[in-house]
């Protein structure tokens, strides 16, 4: 198992202010690590980037804590690079009549990368974050597993951290359970830590809902779109929408219906601003269609016990999955039973137990 050894050397810990983290920065220091803080400043509501703006509430609770812990400490100002490529991906996926989950391009392509960097700068072999998962090594393969607290479990968000991440990533919380983190944040003298709040949801939000959020960053999206036609899968018109960007297959809210029916979206003519609406139980799908994917070992998908997350802690297909490869980014889910409102752009994670062995995106049945 790639467990924290004891082994004294330099190690960045992404270091968000919160308990995770802060308990993350403890435990490693216990185990004799010279542990170096590093915040990533990746969201302001502003589209101010000056180097003089202040820092939000999270980056001065990590500074006092890594003060207190006595840590050197560092900040990256990321809110350009994850403006231009991470709020800019979720808004084109939405645009594109997709549902995106930013963090799945997030972690590799941004926060990681920048963990990594600063590693390589400062001369540490290791990388660490709060994360409720373990990382083990198996056939040379270095894999995430479910950590001790499954409802905290973080896994299926990551599926594509490649092998030169998890080769250098210790989570040292994926042997805990949430209230185990905090019983230690007190026994280590940090009370404070142990209270903190849960952040929830997609961090650049704020708690607001997607659809305000899409208004605000594209203000003439309502102009640009405009209200577009309910049909059933007979093409009969029988209401309206408010755009398609606003809606996920699945939902029955915001949808103008002629007369009440209990139908629900289940695709996204973006093209024409169309959407098919069918029963709930029409949304019940056997198959997946999956794109650019990824496996730490390819040969994995030959076994007869994978299992298919289609979303983290929802309603998830029970049984069993048969994966067929059709070519270099397109492969076929046959499921055991049905997965429920499969959204194109939706993440899809694939593991044997608890072991995560790749993913994909998944697209329209074809």
């Amino acid at each position: 198992m790639h467990n924290v050894n004891t082994t004294k050397g330099k190690i960045i810990l992404g270091m968000s202010g919160g308990t995770d983290s802060s308990v993350t920065a403890m435990l490693l220091k216990e185990q004799g690590y010279e542990v170096i803080g590093v915040t990533l400043w990746f969201y302001t509501h502003s589209h101010s980037y000056a180097a003089n703006d202040s820092y939000p509430e999270f980056i001065h609770e990590a500074k006092k804590l890594a003060k207190e812990l006595n840590l050197e400490h560092h900040i990256i100002d990321a809110r350009k690079e994850f403006r231009d490529t991470i709020i800019q991906f979720f808004l084109d996926e939405y645009m594109a009549g997709r549902t995106p989950s930013p963090c799945i391009q997030c972690n590799p392509n941004l926060k990681w990368k920048l963990l990594c960097a600063k590693a390589d700068e400062l001369n540490c072999e290791y990388v660490a974050t709060g994360h409720y998962i373990k990382i083990v090594k198996e056939d040379n393969y270095y894999y995430i597993k479910k950590g001790k607290d499954l409802v905290k479990d973080q896994s299926y968000f990551l599926w594509n951290l490649k092998q030169n991440i998890l080769c250098r990533t210790l989570t040292p919380l994926g042997e805990y359970t949430k209230d185990e983190v905090r019983k230690l944040a007190k026994s280590f003298g940090f009370a404070r830590v142990a209270t903190k709040p849960e952040s929830m949801g997609i961090c650049f939000m704020n708690r607001m809902d997607y659809r305000e959020f899409l208004q605000e960053m594209i203000p003439d999206i309502n102009k640009k779109i405009g209200k577009g036609k309910l049909v059933n899968t007979q093409g009969e018109e029988i209401g309206t929408h408010d755009g398609y960007p606003y809606y996920t297959v699945g939902q029955k809210r915001g949808l103008s219906l002629k007369e009440k029916s209990g139908l629900m979206v289940s695709k996204i003519d973006k093209k024409n601003n169309i959407l098919t609406l069918e029963k709930k139980d029409d949304l019940n799908k056997l198959h997946i269609n999956v794109s650019n994917y990824y496996f730490h070992n390819i040969k994995d998908i030959n076994t007869n016990n994978i299992t298919t997350l289609v979303r983290g802690l929802g309603r998830n297909p029970k049984g069993f999955s048969k994966i067929t490869i059709i070519n270099e980014t397109e492969l076929i889910v046959n499921l055991e039973n049905p997965a429920w409102a499969i959204a194109p752009g939706q993440p899809v994670a694939f593991y044997i137990e608890d072991k995560l062995i790749g993913g994909g995106f998944a697209e329209n049945n074809k």
